[in-house]
Order: structure tokens, then C-alpha cells, then sequence
């Protein structure tokens, strides 16, 4: 996370070309691994084991939050962890994935029945309430990322609940077919909560995608069940004991527990350990979800010496008009992807591993220390799988285009990171404020569409998450960063270093002395759905149209089919960040 203002807009311009990143394997192996853990050997959870809930027709449905010890491979011992479990499966790690349908109501009650913390070493007691018992009886609160949810609904950070009490969240599911996914989101503790377990997968069904395996007229159609599985990534590091290995900060100016930013050296997939998925030989479906707490993923599909091609057929906020073909896939923490890969050309016995080669930090880490260039095993068997074409028009009608029509305002937001004489990172803020600062929220009007410029200043991508709304990317564009930076903070920013809760607030947006270090560029092919989570790659300013409500755009559907009012967040979904603290408060009002 430290800024290097010498290499930061080379970084950023390397980072940002369309985010299709060219694949660059190193032939090494993962860099690290346990004694005795054996990659491919575990056998890749599905949906079945997983476990669903089926909302598609409502109703109400409860999970309680548990502690409970999951093995990721059978040569670890078993971890401490957190879990959401179902009254119809006995999840030990994660949570069932729920399945609703577009404007089914559902509710889901949330019991807190969580006791020790298996990552109370690394509570950091500067960034959670006074009085907080989250070492033994966490704060919890549920958020259904990507969900149109009305704010007492929301999971917001400071709408928390303890052991022994539960909260009922009502989900009208108005939005369309979407990948989302819930997880804890309680302030100063998020990172903390989802590491040890608590996340899930949430898929919302419409007549453009059913989920049954339904052909259409013309004989095309997306995979159904067994041949659609979610595969959530994340990275963890373990003890020789099985527990977590999650350390505190290494910075020896400061006793403060909060670490910058967590990457591990073990690959997890559904919360097995570079897991195994037999797969027939046909077309798969696989709901990608970058779980991970700041690990950034350049994923690709390998067969020996080959690249091979898959599709793209859906982003954060629902399908994409048609199929995109890729060849590598760049996923930022809390971004999802709906992917097709059709394995009917591969020989039965050929082994197809999915790999990665994205740089820790993201974008300007050392591309030599990069252990998990192998994230899991695709083995093709022999039977004949799902062989239907691809539909070419994914949808019914086509997503609105937000491009070009008026906005009603123009918002600017600032990313800064605040460093210590060392260059050592103290935490990361939004318009240099933090999260509980007077200055910091902002209004914005319902049923109107904004412009949001979301100006990086810093080393880091951010993946920058916006709740209650999905809102398209309307270009990226490269600027003076320590140009902007010294005019916007004066004396109060001296030789790369930002003093903390300086400055204006809002900050000024970028003006043309600072844009003129190229023109702005549109997203890629793969980025023209709807987003809730976007990267914002270093040294850029990323401009994004937000609908805050159904009818911001009149006579026109937007991918959410609500408009509330009241309180909400935006928040980098670095989770170590979002605890410190660049999170700021924005409110929707009439």
C-alpha cells in the first residue's frame, strides 16, 4: 500500500488499459506451500454441497451465525472459523447460497449466536465502538451487496447486533437476474467477520435467466443446475495448527492491531484448499465472486502451453447485452462475474487449471512475489455435458445506456492514504476524512442520475463499492496526482506525506491543469453491464453515472426497480480499508 509518487502514473496507466490485462504466467508453481497439502486433491464444493435456500417463491428463512471448524484440505488441521448456517445444512465455513426471484419478496432472519472470535488477536479497539465485547461476542450486521434493499434493510456498518439477538431483513428483490452476494459488514470489524467465515452467495432469477436449463426457440440457452456453480475466491494462511494465520500490523511505530492490507499464500475456493471440480464435457456456468479481503485476481484458463477462451455473460449488477469473449479476467475484491466455459472440445482426462497472475499490492507489487498463480483444476471426464449454443442476445431488452444523457449533479470524491515518516500506511480515506467525521456525508436526490468522479491519489487500486444502487462506468482518465494533491491540501501535503482531516471537504474536481496526461478512455467490452463495484486504478479518475432510484432516467428501466430514501454508504472493498476508514456516508433525499 505505500505510495511511490515516482512510479504511481506509469502504475496506473499499466493497470487501467480497458482492464483486459495481457496474461503474464511465471512457469513457477505456487510459491508456498503447507507441508502434506497437495493442490487438486480436494474436490471442489458444489451447489449441493454447498447447500441453497429456495426463495424463489418466498416466504421467510432463518440462518444463525455459529462458530464452527472447517477442514480446507485434508492434510490441515481443522480451522476455527465462523459460519452461516441453514436449518437444511450443517455449514461449518461461508453460508448457503440463497436463490430468489425478481419482485418475490423474501425475509431472512439473522440469529448471532457467535462466541470467541478466532481472529481476536487482530481486533484493533481504535476502530470499534467503546464498550464492544467483539473478542468474545461479535457485532454483526448482514449486507446483501448489491441488493436495491431500503436502509433498514441495508446492513449498514453501525446497524449492528450482538450474541443473542437476531435482526429480520426484508428483501423485496426488485432488480433484475443478478449475482449478488451478502456478508458481514460491521464497522471496524468487517475484515475480520468475513474472514473467519461469514459470507455467501445470493442469485436473483427473472424470465432472461430462470436457472433451469430452459432452451429458448432457437435451441440456445444458459446452463442450468448441475452445470451452473458458484466459485468463491479468497486467500487465507494457516498456522501449523490449523488456525488462521491473519497478522497484526508489522509498522513498529505504532502498537495500533489494524494490518494495511491481508494476501495469503493458500488459494481457497468454496472453502476448499486449490480444490478439484470434475467437469463434463460441455458448456459450465460458474458465478464467480472475488471474496477475498485485497487480493486482486488476473484470472485466466490454462491447458498446458494454451490460453484458452471463455465468455463473459454477466457483471455485478445482471447479464451484459450479449456474450464477451475473454482470455484473461481481471476480478477486484466484492466484484462478481458470470462466466461460460464450454469444455466439449477437451479430450476426457485433460486437466484445465485456472490460473492467476495479478501483482500484490494491485497494480505496482513485485511481480516475482506472486504465490497463488494456481487458483483450482478443472478435469475433464467423459460424459457429455451441457452442449446447447450460447444465447446471442442475453436479454429481452437491452440495458439502458446511461452515457450522454444530463445528470442531474457531478460529485467529486478523493481517495488519500495517509503514511507515516517511514512511508508505513496508517489507514486510507475518502476526501481525507474519516467515516464519522461531521464534514464528511453528502446528499444526493432520488430518482435522478449523478456523475460520480472518483479521483485515486494513491499507490493502490481501489474497488470502490457503492450500496443500494447499480450505476455504469463512463470512462477512466490518467492526471497530475501530486499536482492536484499540493494544490487541494497546501502546506498540509509535503513531500508525499497528507496530514489526515486536511483540506476541503468536498474536495474541488480535477480541472484541465491536471488532465494532461492523456484523454479519457472508455470501459472495456466486459464493463458495459451494470457495476457496484468498480476499479479505480491509481493516478486515474474513474467516472461513474449513478441512478439513485427506478425512475432516474424517465420511460427507461434501470437494473433496480426501487426508490428509498435515508442513509447509505460508499466504501473501498479493500476490507481492510473500509475498517480504516475510507467509508463515507451518503444520504438519499426527496
Amino acid at each position: 500500500m505505500k505510495v511511490t509518487r515516482r512510479s504511481l502514473l506509469g502504475a496506473g496507466a499499466a493497470a487501467s488499459a480497458g482492464m483486459l490485462l495481457p496474461l503474464r504466467l511465471p512457469a513457477a508453481a505456487n510459491a508456498t506451500l503447507l507441508t502434506g497439502v497437495t493442490p487438486f486433491t480436494e474436490a471442489l464444493p458444489t451447489l449441493a454441497d454447498i447447500g441453497v435456500i429456495d426463495a424463489t417463491h418466498g416466504g421467510s428463512a432463518t440462518i444463525r451465525m455459529v462458530n464452527a471448524t472447517h477442514r480446507f484440505h485434508r492434510a490441515l488441521p481443522r480451522t476455527p472459523t465462523f459460519a452461516y448456517r441453514s436449518r437444511l445444512g450443517g455449514q461449518d465455513y461461508l453460508g448457503p447460497v440463497i436463490v430468489a426471484r425478481q419482485n418475490v419478496p423474501f425475509s431472512l432472519t439473522v440469529v448471532n449466536r457467535l462466541e470467541a472470535h478466532p481472529l481476536a488477536a487482530a481486533i484493533d479497539d481504535a476502530l470499534v465502538p467503546d464498550g464492544s465485547t467483539d473478542s468474545f461476542g461479535p457485532r454483526t450486521s448482514l449486507h446483501l451487496h448489491g441488493g436495491n434493499t431500503d436502509p433498514a434493510n441495508d446492513g449498514d456498518p453501525m446497524d449492528t447486533f450482538t450474541r443473542g439477538e437476531s435482526k429480520t431483513y426484508e428483501y423485496r428483490n426488485t432488480q433484475e437476474a443478478a449475482g449478488l452476494w451478502y456478508h458481514d459488514h460491521a464497522m471496524g470489524i468487517t475484515r475480520l467477520n468475513v474472514f473467519a467465515g461469514l459470507a455467501g452467495g445470493y442469485l436473483i432469477r427473472n424470465g432472461d435467466d430462470p436457472g433451469n436449463g430452459r432452451l429458448r426457440r432457437d435451441g440456445s440457452g444458459l446452463p442450468g443446475a448441475p452445470y451452473e456453480v458458484p466459485l468463491i475466491i479468497q486467500d487465507r494462511r494457516f498456522n501449523p495448527d490449523g488456525t488462521f494465520d491473519y497478522p497484526r500490523n508489522e509498522n513498529p511505530t505504532t502498537d495500533r492491531a489494524w494490518s494495511p492490507e491481508f494476501f495469503g499464500d493458500v488459494a481457497t475456493v468454496n472453502g476448499k484448499a486449490w480444490p478439484n471440480l470434475e467437469v463434463r464435457r460441455g458448456k459450465y456456468r460458474f458465478r464467480v465472486y472475488n471474496g477475498s479481503n485485497a487480493r486482486f485476481y488476473n484470472l485466466a484458463l490454462r491447458s498446458g502451453d494454451t490460453t484458452l477462451t471463455f465468455f463473459q455473460i454477466g457483471t455485478d449488477g445482471g447479464l451484459l447485452d450479449a456474450p464477451v469473449p475473454l482470455r484473461a479476467l481481471l476480478l477486484a475484491p466484492g466484484e462478481r462475474a458470470d462466466l461460460v466455459v464450454d469444455f466439449s472440445g477437451r479430450r476426457p482426462g485433460a486437466k484445465i487449471l485456472l490460473t492467476n497472475d495479478a501483482v500484490v499490492p494491485f497494480p505496482a507489487g513485485d511481480p516475482d512475489d506472486t504465490p497463488l498463480r494456481e487458483i483450482m483444476q478443472f478435469t475433464v471426464s467423459f460424459a457429455r455435458g451441457w452442449t446447447a449454443p450460447l444465447p446471442r442476445r442475453l436479454r429481452a431488452t437491452a440495458i439502458t445506456r446511461l452515457a450522454g444523457r444530463e445528470v442531474a449533479a457531478s460529485q467529486d470524491m478523493v481517495m488519500c492514504e495517509i503514511l507515516d515518516a517511514a512511508g508505513a500506511p496508517l489507514m486510507a480515506l475518502m476526501n481525507n476524512r474519516g467515516f464519522h467525521d461531521e464534514e464528511m456525508p453528502m446528499t444526493v436526490r432520488s430518482d435522478t442520475l449523478e456523475q460520480w468522479n472518483l479521483i485515486n491519489t494513491t499507490g493502490d487500486a481501489h474497488p470502490m463499492h457503492l450500496h443500494f444502487t447499480q450505476f455504469q462506468v463512463l470512462n477512466r482518465q490518467e492526471f497530475d496526482a501530486d499536482g492536484y494533491l499540493a494544490a487541494t491540501y497546501g502546506d498540509f501535503y509535503e513531500d508525499g506525506l497528507l496530514q489526515p482531516n486536511t483540506g476541503p471537504c468536498p474536495p474541488p474536481p480535477v480541472d484541465d491543469r491536471y488532465l494532461t496526461l492523456g484523454s479519457a478512455r472508455p470501459p472495456a467490452a466486459n464493463e458495459l453491464g451494470w457495476k457496484d463495484t468498480i476499479v479505480c486504478p491509481p493516478g486515474e479518475i474513474t467516472r461513474i453515472l449513478v441512478p439513485f432510484g427506478a425512475r432516474a432516467v424517465p420511460g427507461r428501466p434501470m437494473a433496480i426497480g426501487a426508490s428509498h430514501t435515508g442513509d447509505y454508504v460508499s466504501h473501498c472493498h479493500i476490507l481492510e480499508h473500509e475498517d480504516n476508514d475510507m467509508m463515507m456516508r451518503y444520504t438519499i433525499e426527496e
